[in-house]
């Protein structure tokens, strides 16, 4: 232990003082990918051998590269109470009870470390807790969708659901799965499930167009394929798309090394941040592409063929760059950040506020927004960033429900090209703007910082809020109607469709904003004509 922290310590002094925690993640993620290499060739019939080589693996891990023996035993306790919850509890109350002890024990914790004022410079307890509440929690609903009847559930609970409670063992080999438990990415339980036992990989006997492309391209190797009463399985190799992954990470990682460090964010403090020019102020980034690119390699990231017959690799994808940099809305810029703590809050927050049969409201958002700034910690600058996200995602979805139209409209729908990119040039403003919190943390420099540049931000979102309350809206569905209405035959027909479909015993109408199918899916229709979108 003491050789390790030696070369930690002799690390971070030839780098420049980076912190020695932050160079343990980087190597911890870099040996996982020749981790996942060897993983890949344990007997694949044997799913106990995958389970029980993950918990050693991150066993050493937190014992002997961090030294971390509170994290083991706070996940060891945490999960398995919560195992033994749902393996009593068969209720509704069951994933409640997981949700409050997980989501309360990391609290705990948080509180533990702001209390004790320790620096983010140091990886502690609530790193891995904090991927694990995500995995508790998920596991609980999904046992709890796997005990209701079928036609309850949404198409999304119906692919998750548990139907029957795993062994002690596989729920550890799921909790501390060697390429996920120590920064993510977070993931569903019957996905590790069908990964560990093949069946993710398995090709029907009518459906081998998957597997001829493969070989006859030469784009993937088979590594992994037996017969068993005839079952077939067919491991496309992940080695490219898990080095285009692992090549990316470090490039980004070289530019927070070398341009990120400096302009630290107590440089927004500062009187140069104040005399700068508004877009110049701020940038934000950070990538989880190493991580990703080692679940690739050990083949969990498959996640099956597209409609060329090639394989698709983004199962665990935590971020999509090109789609946050260039996201014109923040819906879209939201969905490309952070993805998979996304679909837990939308799965398992969002869409389980809200009662069945009735659309997400502004309740439900709040909520959703709430237990992300609760999970992130209890800084006073989480709480800003995310109740004023809470607000901007709101007016987001107001100005795109009436504005929007216009620029599908015969008239001026040579504009939209101008119309997206005024969407690009607000969503990124917004969001740098109300993420400067998130990184400064105190309430005082928050407010510093929000003030040097005028409240800007939030001075918007009460203007937008106070037109729209003067009726402005009516105006620009007159302007619709003069640029000679919606112009789009795909989207008409999607809205005849959403016509037959019901909400509880109410036909939709086609005039609101949110229909619901009859499996409890709610479909997006802004103003009953554009942005038709599954949640």
């Amino acid at each position: 232990m003491s050789t390790l922290n030696n070369f930690f310590s002799n690390l971070s002094a030839s780098t420049g003082g980076a912190s020695t925690d932050h160079l343990k993640v980087v190597f911890t993620l870099l040996a996982s990918y020749p981790i996942a290499i060897i993983y890949k060739y344990l007997p694949s019939r044997i799913p106990a051998v995958k389970h029980l080589f993950s918990i050693t693996i991150s066993i050493i891990v937190l014992f002997y590269v961090f030294d971390l023996a509170k994290a083991f035993y706070t996940m060891l306790a945490s999960s398995l109470i919560s195992y033994l919850i749902m393996y009593y509890v068969r209720g509704a109350w069951g994933p409640k009870l997981v949700f409050l002890c997980s989501l309360g024990h990391l609290s705990v914790n948080h509180l533990y470390r702001q209390l004790n004022d320790i620096s983010y410079d140091r990886y502690d307890t609530t790193g891995p807790q904090m991927v694990l509440v995500i995995k508790l929690t998920s596991f609980a609903f999904n046992v709890y969708d796997g005990r209701r009847p079928i036609n309850e559930l949404t198409s999304y609970q119906r692919s998750k659901a548990i139907p029957s409670i795993p062994s002690i063992l596989e729920f550890f080999g799921y909790i501390f799965f060697f390429g996920g438990f120590l920064v993510g990415p977070a993931f569903e339980f019957m996905d590790y499930r069908r990964f560990t036992n093949m069946e993710m990989f398995r090709i029907e006997n009518n459906s081998t167009e998957p597997e001829r492309k493969d070989i006859k391209s030469q784009q993937v190797k088979l590594v992994n394929r037996h017969n068993n009463n005839n079952v077939k399985y067919h491991v496309p190799n992940g080695f490219i798309p898990a080095m285009s992954k692992l090549s990316f990470g470090i490039f980004w990682i070289l530019c927070l090394v070398t341009i990120g460090n400096k302009y630290p964010f107590d440089w927004t403090l500062t009187e140069e941040f104040k005399n700068i020019s508004f877009l110049d102020k701020f940038k934000y980034y950070i990538v989880w592409l190493v991580a990703e690119g080692a679940c690739i390699l050990s083949g969990l990231g498959f996640n099956g063929y597209d409609e060329h017959g090639n394989a698709k690799w983004n199962r665990v994808s935590n971020v999509d760059i090109i789609a946050y940099e260039t996201a014109d809305n923040v819906k879209t810029l939201l969905e490309a950040w952070n993805m998979n703590t996304n679909k837990w809050l939308k799965n398992y927050v969002y869409l389980r506020v809200t009662p069945p049969g009735k659309k997400p409201s502004f309740v439900s958002t709040f909520t959703t927004f709430g237990i992300s700034a609760i999970w992130h910690g209890f800084y006073p600058g989480y709480y800003l960033t995310f109740i004023s996200g809470a607000f901007v995602q709101s007016i987001h979805r107001t100005l795109r429900r009436h504005i929007r139209p216009i620029f599908l409209t015969p008239r001026f729908k040579s504009l939209k090209p101008l119309y997206n990119f005024f969407g690009w040039l607000f969503t990124q403003t917004m969001i740098h703007y109300i993420i400067l919190p998130f990184n400064i943390l105190s309430l005082s420099d928050s407010l510093k910082v929000w003030e040097s540049i005028y409240f800007s931000g939030h001075l918007t979102i009460v203007l937008v809020n106070l037109i729209f309350l003067l009726g402005i809206g009516k105006s620009f569905k007159k302007i619709v109607q003069i640029g000679g209405g919606i112009e789009n035959e795909e989207l008409k027909g999607k809205k005849d469709q959403i016509k037959k479909w019901k909400v509880g015993s109410k036909e939709f109408d086609g005039e609101g904003k949110v229909a619901v199918t009859e499996t409890g899916i709610p479909l997006e229709v802004d103003n009953g004509l554009v942005g038709l979108k599954e949640e």
